[in-house]
């Protein structure tokens, strides 16, 4: 036998060691410099106690007056800390990762949220915070406190920075009337690098740009979550999410147009564990369900709850508008409250 055809009989026989021992052809056995398998051949790990949730037509209130509008959002819930699962009456145990969602916010609710939240910290250098929309772009005015406190008031267009975040670029500012060139010439060094050292709050100054952080533009629960593009529309700022995650949709058990879904994972409310969580949260009132998270409870108690054949629960709460009023408690729904809904057969 030549060196030839020694070669291709000894090629051939590795082939079939290979074969046997269990790999194929186009099976990939790369591996780093660090001896891990490639990134894009690991699997993701599981999030550990996740709760997933869709929502759909929700006023989701982190506060009396700051509403968030989800229009549509999936996502999950995960906890903040390991040992504590997703517990409704602790806000802190739980940010919302966001997959997808369009949520919009009223110029009333931003105002609120950046006076009672963002800008709400000792030596803040500005207060009497307001937001306005006039055309597509937004108005902010306020007060500036340099020596003396001295209004201003900024209109600038919003767009989506590359990382996911919230860009407010200044177009014209004007000083007690007078324009002004540029947000770090307005705010003058110091008082920029104070506005940036509170980043945490969610706001910080680049240039001529205001930057906004949604995970830590709010109070608890944070929203996790990529801004692809954030516009004015109909009045009203609209943030579009997009992570590029495509989970599967959610298919809740009662069907209505308005809902709060949670499916897995380990949920807690009041004295109540659900493991393997399959909760869904609905309203007393066609349309939009307006829902507050650290008022659920009495949302639930003048509502009623029934079980599904799948073990899970399905809250009619009431709608908190029925809060909104003098203060008086809404009266009990009762379950042969029709809001036009139907159960989906399983």
């Amino acid at each position: 036998m030549n060196a030839t055809h020694r070669s291709l009989a000894f090629l051939a026989a590795i082939a079939v060691m290979l074969w046997v021992l269990g790999f194929r052809p186009g099976q990939s056995a790369q591996k780093s410099r660090s001896g891990e398998p490639k990134p894009e051949q690991t699997k993701a790990p599981e999030h550990a106690g996740a709760v997933e949730i869709q929502m759909k037509n929700v006023n989701y209130r982190i506060a009396r007056d700051i509403v968030l509008e989800v229009r549509a959002l999936r996502g999950r819930l995960e906890r903040t800390k390991a040992d504590k699962p997703v517990t409704f009456d602790d806000s802190a145990s739980f940010l919302v990762d966001i997959d997808t969602a369009q949520v919009a916010l009223s110029t009333a609710s931003l105002t609120a949220l950046m006076n009672s939240y963002v800008l709400a910290y000792e030596g803040a250098p500005i207060k009497n915070f307001t937001m306005t929309i006039k055309g597509d772009r937004v108005v902010q005015k306020g007060k500036i406190h340099k020596g003396v406190d001295l209004p201003f008031e900024i209109t600038g267009s919003l767009s989506a920075t590359e990382d996911g975040k919230i860009r407010v670029h200044a177009d014209k500012i004007k000083a007690e009337h007078v324009p002004v060139k540029g947000v770090l010439h307005f705010f003058g060094e110091d008082l920029a690098k104070l506005v940036n050292q509170k980043a945490e709050r969610g706001m910080t100054i680049e240039g001529d740009d205001i930057i906004l952080t949604p995970q830590a533009l709010t109070p608890p629960p944070h929203l996790s979550g990529r801004v692809v593009r954030a516009a004015v529309e109909g009045g009203k700022i609209v943030e579009v999410f997009d992570s590029g995650r495509r989970p599967v949709e959610l298919t809740p058990p009662f069907r209505t147009s308005a809902y709060i879904y949670h499916r897995g994972g380990v949920l807690r409310f009041g004295k109540l564990t659900m493991n393997d969580a399959d909760l869904e949260i609905v309203g007393d009132r066609p349309g939009v369900f307006d829902f507050f998270q650290r008022e659920y409870l009495k949302q639930l108690v003048a509502g009623y709850s029934k079980n599904t054949r799948n073990d899970g629960l399905v809250s009619h709460m009431a709608d908190y508008s029925h809060f909104q009023g003098a203060g008086t408690e809404p009266p009990l729904t009762s379950p042969s409250s029709s809001d036009g809904a139907e159960r989906t057969k399983r």
